[in-house]
């Protein structure tokens, strides 16, 4: 049996959500070991993963074989268990050098490490090699790509902690086009627009004192209860800077965020010195109540732009709807309620539900303004090292739009939350096996979706708008009646498979396979093989 201890140090900085940690904490909340433990708002702390782990060690009896050995890599990678730290920078504690016959041994490697019982500081570095391949019907290719950075985190004191990652990277040879499978290529403007290398960077500075935490900080987030999406925010988006404060105590959590977000005219220069870049802001906050069986909670956003950071929207604790009345309905509000329930051991229930705006006389004829979104899933954890999940998404024609294009609910010209189009819909289903060999279970995932498109000519000309883009609202000349899926409509299946192993401590070898299967256009085959160090 292994053996725990509780590191002396404080832990308030927060965990990327690229960690597989948060993957493995969701299979245990679905099997009832975490009580009041909900997954529906990442990143969280390293203090409050340490205090998941140390809770499912408490109910080992409740684990599969293969979920202990899982269990016991997790525990050595936030520090329960004492290992002798390799370093390339000796500090005070840490004087055993990374850099020799040592280097595949299995403990932890950094390039500096120091804790005491007041601070701590880690430099770790972040390195990955891809290689894609695609096969289709029209044509081949295949590239191959590289990252190299860096993560920097620790805390000073019992209060204050710090968080910052910074990668740069290029394609070697190949297809560049085919990079952007990757969707965090995809979101690189320096990749995309100006033509050149790609690089990333995320960053956070957090306090906190006992039930208040306040942050400032640029992280991909997950918010939104799902199987496979996460509907107020996802990383279809890129990341962006936001300052959020919030309470959490056992059975209640409260928490606000405003941040900046990239808007652009359509027709207007979008890179460069003279690029034309209107300020746009978002804010929301969430109320949430965890008994021991499960979530529920009430959420609120507002999108704004084309003026400095408004006083009203600063207010952590007020009701965006009512505000954005009484500052001449310029902006774009939305309401959302969320819920997961655990109604047996091994089952949990997961949803969300977005309105935008409704017409109480008009519901249940059609009428274009009545948008809203919603998914709906279960998952199922069984005592064997199985997960299973299965869930539907729907979105609503003109759905995250707005009559002012500029306060869509998006950053950079991407969806802040799901990634399906309004006017669309979504069928998926997930199986994880948990192998006991590491940190990642092998994976599958299916999915139907079905998208309402608007309607184009030859030329590219809009010929007829169904409400299936974001950025484009209803206009005086379209109907005022909509029919869900109407338009062009494109329906895609796709089927991934995937699996990561440690071929030593922290490098991973990650394979994956995609099918997409459109009705419209040919089969596309992705075979994807990364080498990493650490996930970022």
């Amino acid at each position: 049996m292994m053996l725990a201890y509780a590191p002396a140090f404080a832990q308030v900085e927060n965990v990327p959500v690229a960690n597989p940690v948060y993957n493995y904490l969701t299979r245990a909340e679905a099997k009832g070991i975490l009580p009041h433990f909900s997954s529906s708002m990442l990143p969280l702390s390293r203090a409050e993963i340490t205090s998941a782990l140390k809770s499912i060690r408490r109910n080992v009896s409740q684990l599969s074989a293969n979920d202990l050995r899982t269990l016991e890599r997790f525990e050595k990678d936030f520090g329960l268990v004492k290992e002798e730290n390799l370093v390339v920078f000796y500090s005070e504690k840490d004087t055993s050098q990374v850099l020799s016959s040592r280097f595949f041994d299995d403990n932890p490697k950094y390039v500096y490490h120091h804790a005491d019982s007041a601070n701590n500081v880690t430099l770790s570095p972040l390195a990955s090699a891809d290689f894609i391949a695609k096969s289709s019907d029209e044509d081949d290719g295949n590239v191959l790509y590289g990252n190299i950075g860096f993560r920097l985190y620790g805390s000073l004191g019992s209060h204050f902690g710090y968080y910052l990652q910074a990668t740069n990277g290029a394609i070697f040879s190949g297809d560049k086009s085919i990079a952007l499978v990757d969707k965090h290529i995809g979101q690189n403007v320096k990749f995309t627009e100006l033509k050149s290398d790609f690089d990333f960077t995320e960053s956070s500075v957090t306090v906190e004192y006992d039930w208040f935490h306040a942050t400032i900080g640029r992280e991909t987030r997950l918010w939104g209860s799902g199987v496979n999406n996460s509907l107020y925010i996802s990383a279809n988006a890129p990341a962006f800077t936001t300052i959020e404060l919030g309470a959490k105590f056992k059975n209640f959590e409260y928490r606000f965020l405003h941040g900046g977000l990239i808007a652009t005219y359509s027709d207007s220069i979008k890179v460069g010195f003279n690029a034309v870049v209107a300020q746009k802001y978002v804010a929301m906050h969430r109320l949430a109540v965890k008994p021991s069986w499960g979530e529920f909670g009430l959420w609120e956003s507002i999108v704004y732009s084309k003026r400095d950071m408004d006083l009203e929207y600063l207010n952590p604790l007020s009701f965006y709807k009512s505000l954005e009345h009484a500052l001449r309905d310029r902006d774009n509000s939305m309401i959302g309620v969320d819920m997961t329930v655990r109604p047996f051991k091994n089952i949990e229930l997961r949803g969300s539900f977005i309105l935008d705006d409704i017409i109480f006389g008009e519901i249940g004829n059609d009428y274009w303004s009545n948008k809203y979104a919603w998914n709906l899933g279960a998952w199922f954890s069984p005592d064997c090292p199985l997960d299973f999940g299965v869930e539907y998404a729907r979105i609503e024609p003109y759905m995250f739009s707005h009559f002012d294009s500029l306060n869509n609910y998006a950053n950079d010209n991407r969806l802040i939350g799901i990634g399906l189009m309004p006017n669309s819909e979504e069928y998926s289903a997930t199986a994880q096996y948990w192998l006991g060999l590491g940190k990642y279970p092998v994976e599958m995932r299916l999915a139907y979706r079905r998208h309402g498109a608007n309607e184009y000519d030859a030329d590219g000309n809009m010929t007829r708008n169904v409400g299936g883009d974001f950025a484009k609202t209803r206009m005086p000349e379209d109907s005022e009646r909509v029919k869900f899926l109407d338009g062009d409509l494109q329906e895609t299946f796709s089927v991934s498979v995937g699996w990561g192993f440690e071929l030593f401590r922290d490098f991973t070898m990650k394979f994956s396979y995609t099918l997409n299967h459109s009705v419209q256009t040919n089969d596309e085959h992705y075979l994807r093989l990364t080498f990493m160090y650490l996930d970022f």
